[in-house]
């Protein structure tokens, strides 16, 4: 049977974001999830996640947004201290230090396990600024610290399944199905982006992605899009069920 993780990024952004991932795993087909730990609204998630055992909570890791929790590291923030913005890079590729980058998201996992008293599911990042050229030694050996899968395009984390990303979608149920069939006509897992969530003030006033987010909201809860998954008997896990090798 043909397996799909449907991940929604960016939980604990904001109370709009958070809550929306919350109605999607609800009342649609989200199975998983990945927390910002550096934004004002992760405590609350994860204690909103615990009413939901069947979610799975990853950990969004964050290069690009808000502020550092470490101190004093000069390769990835601005005068102000918080991080750079992704378009601030040469040709939008966030390459820093490794240095400064394991121990900020050292300490970034390590908030997730101290505020949710376990480890998350698996590793993702903002922007994908672990899949970098140099960022993605760095994820990698996170991920073998803690022994945990990370969303990847190439397999090379060859102790665990291989989970490759498809893409996220912009909502329109025919455009994705299109583009899934090509995808999902194998045995074996894949996993679904997304980025549902209601506006709010934060969300507006900090982000690029916003109104989308609804439309991704009404697709992952369309009756028409699980009748789909159904008819083409896609079973729904999440990074937990992830195996070894």
């Amino acid at each position: 049977m043909k397996k799909l993780i449907i991940n929604a990024d960016d939980f604990g952004m904001c109370e709009g974001v958070t809550r929306g991932i919350i109605q999607c795993h609800r009342e649609g087909v989200l199975t998983s999830t990945t927390l910002m730990t550096n934004m004002p609204y992760a405590a609350k998630a994860l204690e909103m996640a615990e009413q939901y055992p069947n979610l799975g909570v990853g950990i969004h890791l964050v290069l690009t947004c808000g502020r550092p929790l470490t101190l004093g590291k000069k390769s990835f923030t601005d005068e102000n201290g918080d991080f750079k913005k992704l378009n601030t890079y040469p040709d939008k590729k966030a390459i820093v230090d490794p240095n400064e980058l394991y121990e900020e998201w050292h300490a970034q996992i390590e908030l997730f396990i101290q505020l949710a008293g376990k480890k998350p599911t698996h590793i993702d990042s903002h922007h994908h600024t672990h899949l970098e050229p140099g960022n993605i030694e760095v994820a990698t050996r996170l991920a073998k610290e803690y022994d945990l899968p990370m969303r990847l395009t190439d397999d090379i984390q060859h102790h665990y399944e291989f989970a490759p990303l498809i893409r996220g979608f912009n909502g329109e149920l025919k455009d994705f199905i299109q583009f899934c069939e090509e995808y999902l006509n194998k045995e074996g897992i894949q996993e679904m982006m997304c980025h549902p969530g209601f506006i709010d003030d934060h969300l507006y006033n900090n982000s690029s992605y916003a109104i989308p987010r609804i439309f991704e909201m009404k697709f992952i809860r369309s009756p028409e899009f699980k009748q789909w998954l159904h008819d083409h008997d896609i079973e729904l896990i999440n990074f937990r069920d992830i195996k070894k090798r």
